[in-house]
């Protein structure tokens, strides 16, 4: 998404959406436009252990307390934990660096594998999907999304995990009357446009794919016959101009289930084209430069290694397998379902966290080092349909933060090692020359709509803008968009684009992506019966949630919901209660007390609960209730 950020005497004043054709139309959702608070509007706050206050300085632990230090002794004490870990197989990991740009992300890879040789990496934290099944997967764009005839979704309510797709589908089937074939896990805005929904529960997923691909409706589903056989007309023999939208509808839900239902669907429509909506920033920018298991950078695949994802690190953390846990930005304990895991890991890990905001995770550290965020660095960033575009530093990092290339380049320095980065540009250049994934040429030319990887199908184009359409834009300099007003050469455009498609195509032939036959995602997953007096749980994410933007955005914090168990109306009746009562609710690991809300979105049999809320006693109950290590979570709901 194009955006324009002003700014005034090193503060950030204002953030609007740029028309961007193939991407958001000058859209710009809420969160994004509002939280521009939680980057520098908290100068005030100092208790390290908010998600409001920034890191300025580099601390190290001393007699248990975090103390400010310089760079200098920051850097040794980290490199002496690392090495220390790093001797033993396995003792090392990292877990984070969805927020990072894609040459931060680059940086970290070569000095987790190329200094620490470690493979624990993963900068998804156990709530997305198995980043080399996605590699794998024929992409399409926004665009295309947008104008395909019919598109199936197979994710969480949009609205609330990537608004501004939400936004492309839900005008592509009111105003172009194309098809939107919802697979429905619970509440969704898109189901008032949607011309089928299909419910499906926790669990079923797999189940629904394969009726959908093979036409036999398994025994009890959610939906009748009739309505696999409509989902099939519109979806057609092969998906031929299909796309299917999948991502993680339910963190409650092992992986498993989500990819087993991605590699039939396929296998099953070998026409249709896939867009995966993970959630997180710049997750796909981050998986595209390696930090994920078995990935390489350039969006490479390499089946002969292996490496923990972020619960099996935690799990390995907590058995004593793994030693040293280096965290990538983001508060650990504020963005994983499992706390009571996670907790368990940092408390008996050793702990360096790279990070611009503080969280109750840096209670567990025992080195801190401050790094600039979004904002205040440039370099490229990658979007869901592999779009890769440049950002501009608008204000300075407060303090003495550093942006995350020097970072890894310095502490790679402590173990007499070079990357070979000694710049934001340098470090662009090395990932185009050597996997032909466009960086510097993308950040040389910020007059495009950015580059999409490997289609060469798709050019770049200029993107202009107007000022009477958006208002206190009177220079594209002022606000760091480069020339992207006045007239342009449009040759330059063809030059450009047969450049950067010879450049990837040449390059990356040596940057192998996954194809579905070496990916061992998706093969399959066993789940347990369900118990006819539970309900299986679907935790479902919110735009407004307690993410650390949020936290730290005062206008916004009023918006964050409360925890409460949304049911539908069957099971309503069955317990004899309705909206704003309170039951009791039994999970994995113990009983809490809940409010209930009719909300007919839920499948039968299902409750929904929102990831990232706090009951009336301000407490995370979520962590009582769901079992990580169960493919499904099932509750048990008693009047009080």
């Amino acid at each position: 998404m194009w955006v324009a950020v002003q700014s005034s005497g090193n503060r950030l004043t204002r953030v609007l959406g740029v028309d961007s054709e193939p991407v958001n139309h000058g859209w710009l959702c809420d969160k994004g436009r509002f939280t521009l608070d939680a980057i520098d509007g908290n100068q005030e706050s100092l208790d390290v252990l908010k998600d409001s206050t920034r890191i300025t300085e580099p601390m190290v632990r001393r007699h248990g307390a975090l103390v400010g230090v310089g760079w200098g002794e920051a850097l040794a004490e980290a490199a002496t934990l690392l090495r220390e870990a790093a001797s033993s197989p396995d003792g090392v990991g990292v877990i984070g660096g969805a927020a990072l740009t894609n040459e931060g992300a680059f940086a970290w890879e070569r000095f987790v594998r190329g200094v620490l040789h470690s493979e624990h990496v993963d900068a998804q934290y156990g709530d997305g999907l198995d980043a080399a099944l996605l590699q794998s997967l024929p992409k399409a764009s926004i665009d295309e999304a947008a104008r395909a005839t019919t598109v199936v979704t197979l994710t969480g309510d949009l609205r609330e995990e990537l608004p501004i797709l939400f936004l492309r589908l839900r005008e592509s089937a009111v105003q172009k009357h194309n098809n939107v074939v919802e697979l429905s896990f619970g509440a969704s805005a898109l189901r008032s446009v949607a011309r089928l929904s299909l419910p499906v529960r926790p669990g079923e997923a797999h189940l629904v794919a394969r009726a959908l691909a093979g036409g036999v409706l398994a025994k009890g589903l959610a939906f009748a016959q009739g309505e696999l056989d409509e989902a099939r007309r519109l979806i057609g023999e092969t998906g031929e101009g299909v796309v299917f939208v999948v991502g993680r509808p339910n963190v409650a839900e092992s992986a498993q289930v989500m990819e087993s239902a991605i590699r039939l669907l396929c296998e099953g429509f070998p026409a249709a084209t896939f867009l995966p909506a993970l959630r997180r920033s710049n997750v796909n920018g981050a998986l595209d430069m390696g930090l994920g298991p078995q990935l390489l950078p350039g969006r490479g695949f390499d089946a002969r290694t292996s490496g923990r994802d972020a619960r099996a690190q935690l799990q390995a953390l907590v058995a004593g397998e793994q030693k040293t846990l280096l965290l990538l930005g983001g508060d650990l304990l504020g963005n994983v379902l499992d706390k009571d895991l996670a907790t368990k890991a940092l408390e008996a890990a050793t702990v360096i966290v790279v990070t611009g905001h503080g969280g109750a995770t840096l209670a567990f550290a025992d080195v801190v080092l401050p790094a600039a965020v979004q904002h205040e660095r440039n370099g490229t960033v990658t979007n869901i349909e592999g779009r890769v575009t440049s950002v501009t530093a608008k204000i300075v990092q407060p303090g003495s933060a550093w942006p995350d290339v020097a970072i890894a380049s310095e502490l790679a320095e402590e173990f007499g090692q070079s990357l070979g980065l000694a710049s934001v540009e340098e470090t662009a250049k090395a990932i185009e020359e050597t996997t032909g994934y466009p960086a510097i040429s993308v950040l040389n030319d910020g007059s495009c709509d950015g580059v999409m990887v490997g289609r060469d199908d798709v050019a770049p184009s200029r993107l202009p803008l107007d000022p009477m359409a958006f208002p206190g834009i009177r220079s594209a300099y002022t606000v760091g968009l480069a020339s992207r007003t006045g007239s342009t050469e449009e040759t330059e455009v063809g030059v450009m684009a047969s450049t950067m498609a010879s450049t990837m195509a040449s390059t990356m032939a040596s940057t192998k992506p996954a194809s579905l036959h070496e990916v061992t995602a998706g093969r399959g997953v066993d789940v347990p019966l369900a118990d006819a007096y539970s309900l299986r749980v679907n935790v479902s994410r919110r735009l407004y949630d307690r993410g650390g933007a949020m936290l730290a955005s005062p206008a916004l914090q009023g918006l964050i919901g409360t925890t409460i168990v949304g049911l539908n109306h069957f099971d309503l009746d069955r317990l004899g209660v309705a909206t704003g009562d309170v039951v009791s609710v039994t999970g994995a690991r113990g009983t809490v007390s809940l409010p209930v809300l009719h909300n007919d979105g839920v499948p039968r049999g299902c409750a929904e609960i929102p990831f990232g809320t706090l009951d009336a006693s301000g407490e995370n109950v979520l962590g009582l209730l769901v079992d990580g290590d169960s493919v499904i979570t099932q509750i048990r709901l008693e009047t009080l």
